[in-house]
């Protein structure tokens, strides 16, 4: 589940602070539909919380340990991508 990019830029935009739908998007470039599917995937995993405040759903990390783990990933994927082997 972790092995899709977008759904490790969300983890590490929620980085020590909470977002709502639309600055994710923006952050994804991606449609709000792609956007909510992914977040969609990280709260069933239990990766994000989410709270709404009139229409807007506002997403923060669950636990710090989510974004250790996207950022090992995220080493893991770079170093496969510079690896010459």
């Amino acid at each position: 589940m972790l092995a899709n990019p977008n759904r490790l830029r969300v983890l590490k935009a929620l980085e020590g602070r909470e977002l709502c739908v639309c600055d994710l998007r923006e952050v994804l470039g991606v449609s709000m539909s792609g956007t909510s599917q992914i977040l969609r995937e990280l709260r069933s995993l239990g990766a994000v919380d989410y709270r709404t405040q009139g229409k807007l759903a506002y997403y923060r990390l669950s636990d710090p340990s989510w974004l250790e783990l996207a950022e090992t990933v995220l080493e893991r994927f770079s170093a496969i991508g510079t690896d010459s082997r």
